[in-house]
């Protein structure tokens, strides 16, 4: 998730943290460096809010098959002769 951060002094221009501040604002997608700010106390805001879907988990089946599992068994009848 990508926050912005806030710098204590609002026309601050420059690196810390690895992070690029420019007029007293950056933002990030990392959770480690996010924390760290936190800890010195710059104000953090998560941005991008857009609810993500949740990942689909593969049922086992093809998603044509039948609920009973036989999808496509026929048995064929030999000629005898």
């Amino acid at each position: 998730m990508k926050h912005r951060i806030h710098a204590p002094v609002k026309e601050f221009t420059g690196v810390v943290a690895g992070v690029h501040f420019a007029d007293g604002q950056a933002e990030t997608e990392n959770d480690n460096v996010v924390a760290y700010f936190l800890r010195q106390g710059y104000a953090v805001k998560a941005i991008g809010n857009e609810p993500q879907p949740e990942p689909l988990e593969p049922s086992g089946k093809p998603d044509d098959a039948p609920p009973d599992g036989k999808a496509g068994r026929t048995r064929s009848k030999t000629k005898e002769g």
